[in-house]
């Protein structure tokens, strides 16, 4: 018989049982529809944690600290460690020659005031490489990021703007009023460590350094309660910084900044795959690493158990599926056994008797796999309205591999299924099943 033969005969015996077919693809829907929407909870919830965690920066983007520095251990640590090093200009340039990494810069940190007209404000500032800006994933919302050759230019968090105020009115008065409207791009702006500038109390000494608003950032990040600058105009405002407070205090012991040395480091990857090879290749250089890929998977671990007893539950469905297409298959083996009988007699071969009943329970397979990734997607609607109104994590995500990974799957359930029903037809004796009423 050719392909086309077995697959009419295979779909006209289907449909002489119609009840009986339809139930066991019914049992195969289910089947599929459970494990579908069970796996796609695991994956919806990977991907909630990714995009939380993604708010908080970039996943491929490893922050490097000296060995033995007290940002991650106490004093009697850093004495213990000898391999404590020193992140430095040259140490900048050899992790840019690490595969897979896409730029590199040191990072300063500092708490500084700005002012903006006549309104005044204070923030964590960072200082990086300004041509590595955009690689590292900064994205401006208005205006653009820090570029090479940039000098006295800022890109400020949108929520910085926000935090504003006059300085001449009281605290209370502060508070109470709502935040000044500032046009960043256009108003004087400028940069001063006087953290009394604009009162009586200012000093005279400290002169504010004229700045440049390029860009700002979205608000509601990390990365909007920061203001970025060229990391080189921040060294050397914290190293005259230093030197006038030593000279205005006459604090000999006073600690000296170190040009050219710098407190940490930000690597980007090329891809998040790569992320924990190169983490580990900068930790053997000798430096203290992280990064969000680390959180990432821990968030993913707490999560494993529950999302490996979903694909249980779904699996059992569809095994209970496999069981139905079986029962369905023998039993259509004892009420066809004289048509099994006429079959061999008139010449039909063991392969095709064979072929006809796999194609027969790859059918029931195929057509409950598709209907089950149909009722899959409904249900995966439903659990998303659920979750989105309950303030829930665990989300439904059914990407267009696992659709396709279903219905293969399905369809080999019931042909691995429906194979020993098939042996069992192909050894039926010819005489026998024709006798058989």
């Amino acid at each position: 018989m050719s392909i086309s033969d077995v697959i009419k005969m295979a779909l006209r015996n289907l449909w002489k049982r119609k009840l009986r077919t339809f139930l066991t693809i019914l049992g195969v829907i289910i089947g599929t529809a459970s494990i579908v929407v069970m796996v796609s909870i695991g994956i919806g919830m990977n991907e909630s944690f990714q995009k939380q965690v993604e708010e908080w920066g970039s996943l491929q983007v490893i922050n490097v600290y000296a060995a033995g520095s007290d940002r991650y251990y106490g004093e009697e640590e850093v004495q213990k460690d000898k391999k404590a090093t020193e992140i430095t200009t040259s140490t900048i340039e050899e992790f840019k020659k690490i595969p897979y990494v896409e730029a590199a810069t040191p990072v300063m940190n500092e708490y500084i005031c700005f002012v903006a007209g006549k309104y005044l404000t204070d923030a964590s500032v960072q200082g990086i490489d300004p041509a590595s800006m955009e690689a590292m994933g900064y994205k401006a919302e208005e205006g653009r990021v820090l570029q090479e050759g940039d000098s006295k230019t800022l890109v400020f968090g949108a929520d910085v703007i926000n935090n504003f105020y006059n300085p001449k009115l009281s605290w209370r008065m502060r508070y109470d009023s709502p935040s000044p409207e500032v046009d960043i791009f256009n108003d004087k702006v400028m940069i001063t460590t006087d953290w009394n500038y604009g009162t009586r109390d200012a000093d005279k000494a400290l002169k504010p350094i004229k700045a440049e608003v390029v860009g700002t950032l979205r608000s509601g990040g990390s990365d909007g309660y920061f203001v970025f600058m060229p990391i080189k105009e921040l060294e050397k405002i914290k190293i005259e910084q230093a030197e006038y407070e030593a000279k205005k205090y006459k604090d000999r012991n006073a600690q000296k900044i170190k040009k050219g040395v710098y407190e940490n480091a930000m690597v980007k990857v090329d891809n998040m795959n790569h992320v924990k090879e190169v983490q580990e290749t900068i930790k053997d250089m000798g430096f203290r690493a992280s990064s969000l890929t680390d959180q990432l998977e821990t968030m993913k671990e707490t999560t494993k158990m529950l999302r490996m007893m979903l694909g249980a539950i779904g699996a059992i469905s569809l095994i209970v599926a496999a069981i139905g297409i079986t029962n369905t298959m023998v039993m259509a083996i004892y009420e066809r056994t004289r048509e099994i009988g006429v079959m061999k007699v008139i010449g039909a071969s063991l392969s095709d008797i064979k072929k006809l009943f796999l194609t027969e329970a790859a059918f029931i397979g195929f057509a409950g796999g598709l209907a089950g990734i149909l009722v899959s997607l409904g249900a995966s609607k439903i659990v998303n309205i659920f979750a989105i109104r309950t303030n829930s994590n665990m989300l439904s995500s059914i990407p267009v591999w696992l659709c396709g990974a279903s219905l293969v799957f399905a369809t080999l359930i019931g042909i691995a299924a429906g194979y020993l029903p098939a042996k069992r037809a192909m050894k039926l004796s010819a005489l026998s099943a024709i006798k058989t009423e």
